[in-house]
């Protein structure tokens, strides 16, 4: 089976977005943007990871 990189995918998604909000006290366009992209990001890190424990549990 071909590696995809779903979950490295989200991972920097995932610390991409956890820079924003860190950054979002001094800058209030990163505070936006992190609004903005945190349902985003958040939903496809949960479908890369529950997929990814889906092939695990059941296999493909």
């Amino acid at each position: 089976m071909a590696k995809t990189y779903k979950r490295e995918t989200s991972w920097a998604m995932l610390l991409f977005l956890a820079a924003l909000v860190v950054w979002g006290p001094w800058n209030p366009e990163a505070k936006e943007a992190a609004r903005f992209l945190s349902t985003y990001i958040f939903i496809f890190a949960g479908g890369a990871f529950g997929l990814d424990a889906i092939v695990k549990q059941w296999g493909a």
